[in-house]
Formats: structure tokens, C-alpha cells, sequence
């Protein structure tokens, strides 16, 4: 695997020589050094570099060269490859291009000429601890879009299966308050449109709950969260309309403690109507 590499560009060979051999005193061990002595070279090395896949941390080029001045060859090089930190050289403190590259190429730092080694080996080492954060937030936030995108696709299947099952499902949580339901839970107990498109789960449970011939009994089960002593519960509810309601309830459990319980219901009211003709039928001579 190739090392992390750090351009310098500067028309001035002594001057870059000097600046290279610097930078591979204090950096050679973990990053490679490459040296172009114009805009052009430096953006056909860099064109190179990224070809091969060598990752660019830090570009150091001076501000005052021929043909292209360094803050237009920053400026272009940031609009190619944005992810390098950028440290500009210049004899001559020319704020109005200090201040274009801080804006067109996210300019880190300028460093007058000549400079100071221990300033600039400092500068750089700030440089590149600041570029290996960014790009460890960078990769940090890869992953947490890609865990959010994984989590969007298991609640949707999650949200499909819970609308696609037979039986209408009443999610309540460890408060006693509806957390959901799904719209079979709505056809079941006729719930009207007019609560449904408020979203007050509440009101969707008292409607079903008015609906009962004995509402307090089942009011009193589906509000108790004391999940110890009653783990799981079966019943059949009668509806003033005579519909019979088969009623089953899950607690649910997160770390040891319950959070809510799960209600399933399903009309049973034919079935039930077969069962009463047959033993009728059974009980009772044709003639």
C-alpha cells in the first residue's frame, strides 16, 4: 500500500529542495514526499497520484510562480480534489489572494517566506492530525447513513409486515398509552376516518373500548402492565353490534424490563355462529 503522499510546488528549485528536505526529516517515515516546480507539473502529478490511488492529505505550493500563481493553482486543485488541506507560501503577504483561496479553495494556513522550520513542521503536523479527523468523521458519518438507511429499510418491512397480517395489532406501551395500531385493528372495531386522520390513538382505543358490552373488564386488562403476574392473556369480547372478538396479549420486553404489551384481535363472529348452528343441530331432532 502506498504512503500517504505530501506535494510541495515551488519555481524556486533551492527553495523546494530545502523545503522537501524538511518535510522528510520530521515526516519521511509515514508519508512520501512529491515536489513539482509549477502549476502545471503539480496538476499533472496529482492527476498521476490519484490515478494510482495514493492518498493526498496536504498540498504546499508557493503563491508567487509564473503562468500560475499559487492561489489559482489551489483554487483549481480544490475543485478537482477537494480533501487535501491546503498551505500556501508567500514572500509577500498578498491578503486579496490570501483571502480568494480561503474562500475558493478552503485554504488551512499561509506561511510567510522564509520560514521558520519549527513553525512550519508544526503547521503541517497540526495539518495532517486535522485531515485524518476529517476523514475519520468523514467514514463515521459513511457508516451512520449507511446503518440509517439499513434501519429505514427493516422499519419499513417491519411497518409492511405489521400492516399485511390477519389480525388487527394494538401496541401499548409501559404508560398504559396506545403506541399503535394497524388498519386492521381499525376495520375490526370500525373505527371511523374522522379519529383515524387525527392520530389520537387514544381516542381510536376508547371508540373500541365504547363498543363492548362489558368495556370496564378489558379496560382494566389493557391497561395493566403488570407483566410478572399476567405474562400473556387470551379472551373473547363481546361487541354491543354481537360481534365476538378473539382477544390475545404478548407483554413486551427490553433488557429484562417490560415496555408494553402487544394486542392482537380477530373477528371470530362467523365461526363462532357455525359452532352455535352445530350444536344446535346436534342438540335438536330435524323434525
Amino acid at each position: 500500500m502506498s504512503k500517504l503522499t505530501i506535494i510541495c510546488v515551488d519555481d524556486d528549485e533551492s527553495v523546494l529542495n530545502s523545503l522537501g528536505e524538511q518535510l522528510v526529516r520530521s515526516f519521511g517515515q509515514d508519508y512520501a514526499i512529491e515536489m513539482a516546480s509549477s502549476g502545471e507539473e503539480a496538476l499533472e502529478l496529482l492527476l498521476e497520484l490519484e490515478t494510482d490511488g495514493v492518498e493526498i492529505p496536504l498540498i504546499i505550493s508557493d503563491q508567487i510562480m509564473p503562468r500560475m500563481k499559487g492561489d489559482q493553482l489551489l483554487t483549481q486543485i480544490h475543485a478537482l480534489y477537494p480533501k487535501p488541506l491546503k498551505i500556501m507560501l508567500t514572500g509577500q503577504v498578498d491578503t486579496e489572494a490570501i483571502v480568494n483561496t480561503v474562500n475558493a479553495a478552503k485554504l488551512y494556513r499561509y506561511i510567510t517566506k522564509p520560514w521558520d522550520e519549527t513553525d512550519l513542521i508544526l503547521t503541517v503536523k497540526e495539518a495532517l492530525r486535522r485531515y485524518t479527523q476529517e476523514q475519520q468523521l468523514a467514514e463515521q458519518n459513511q457508516t451512520l447513513r449507511q446503518m440509517n438507511e439499513e434501519l429505514e429499510k427493516s422499519l419499513a418491512l417491519l411497518k409492511a409486515t405489521f400492516e399485511s397480517t390477519a389480525d388487527g395489532i394494538l401496541v401499548i406501551n409501559s404508560n398504559g398509552r396506545v403506541g399503535n395500531f394497524n388498519h386492521k385493528f381499525v376495520e375490526i372495531w370500525n373505527i371511523p376516518d374522522s379519529i383515524v386522520a387525527t392520530k389520537n390513538s387514544d381516542r381510536a382505543l376508547e371508540y373500541a373500548l365504547e363498543q363492548l358490552t362489558n368495556p370496564d373488564s378489558f379496560l382494566s386488562n389493557i391497561r395493566e402492565m403488570d407483566t410478572q403476574s399476567t405474562p400473556a392473556s387470551y379472551e373473547l369480547l363481546e361487541l354491543k353490534n354481537n360481534k365476538i372478538i378473539e382477544c390475545y396479549s404478548q407483554p413486551q420486553w427490553f433488557e429484562g424490563e417490560s415496555v408494553g404489551k402487544v394486542w392482537s384481535f380477530r373477528d371470530i363472529t362467523e365461526r363462532k355462529q357455525a359452532e352455535e348452528y352445530v350444536r344446535h343441530q346436534a342438540r335438536h331432532d330435524f323434525l
